[in-house]
């Protein structure tokens, strides 16, 4: 099943055809729910295939996008997606694969509440080559017994206080290709609690006033392969450890990883 947005389209139908297609991504989904409840969609090992949403614009969504069924989006012309304050990805017991897209976000400092741009529960998220961006609201992405895989993608994340890019418990997450960069007071690459992470060929650049650390693990375990990870502060010329970890936590740091701006690679504690 594959449905269409085009925002700049100029037509009345808005079938979700390449032809006449939605102008909102909230009507591609809202689509997908109706054709997957009327029982219209294929079905994959007993469960609903992926419906493909091809992007063809920028978008701009104004409220969260809840997702109990698999969608995957597909960017042509690499679409920016902009969300409103509070609003993201909630991916619940399903999957949310985005390929080729930009992903925006912007708070206002005084917004008290903090969400992330992709949330996901018990849920698959795959991102290929895309670009998520925040500015203040919070951590990026939050993960609750879910796995997040993430290839050729960029993480962005500028906040007055602290920033987190990836905060996952009980998950899987996987990064090839990537890089990760955070400003803030305070700033955390991966904040892992019972959480199996492997990153290669991955780039992460902290810039915080106090404290910057590429993880903190709780019983988690960590594979670290050709990473590049720096620290910067104007209040400190040196970080005590890129990563913060229990006695409970695995952590493999082999040569091929460079760190900048600390003194140790691994801290116990």
């Amino acid at each position: 099943m594959v449905f269409y947005v085009d925002t700049t389209a100029k037509t009345t139908a808005e079938k979700g055809t390449s032809d006449s297609p939605f102008v909102s991504l909230e009507q591609a989904v809202a689509a997908a729910y109706d054709r997957i409840n009327r029982q219209e969609a294929p079905v994959k090992n007993g469960k609903p295939a992926p419906v493909s949403v091809f992007l063809c614009s920028d978008v701009y969504v104004e409220e969260a996008v809840f997702l109990t069924i698999p969608i995957k989006i597909i960017g042509k012309n690499t679409p920016v997606i902009t969300f409103g304050e509070n609003a993201g990805f909630v991916v619940e017991r399903t999957s949310l694969e985005i390929i080729g897209c930009s992903v925006k976000r912007s708070e206002r400092f005084t917004e008290p509440r903090t969400v992330p741009v992709v949330y996901g529960s018990n849920a698959s998220v795959a991102l290929n080559k895309v670009a998520i961006d925040v500015r203040e609201g919070g951590d990026a992405v939050i993960l609750r017994d879910s796995r997040m895989t993430c290839t050729d993608t960029s993480f962005t994340s500028e906040q007055s206080a602290q920033a987190v890019l990836v905060r996952a418990k009980k998950s899987t997450v996987s990064a090839l290709r990537s890089t990760f960069s955070a400003s803030g007071l305070m700033v955390l690459c991966f904040d892992f609690v019972k959480t199996q992470c492997t990153l290669t060929d991955t780039v992460c650049s902290l810039a915080a006033h106090y404290t910057g650390r590429l993880a903190e693990c709780i019983g988690s375990t960590v594979q670290i392969r050709k990473v590049r990870c720096s620290y910067t502060s104007p209040v400190f010329g040196m970080m005590d450890a890129a990563i913060i970890a229990d006695n409970a936590s695995k952590v493999e740091l082999p040569e091929s990883v460079e760190l900048t701006g600390f003194e140790e690679a691994l801290v116990r504690r």
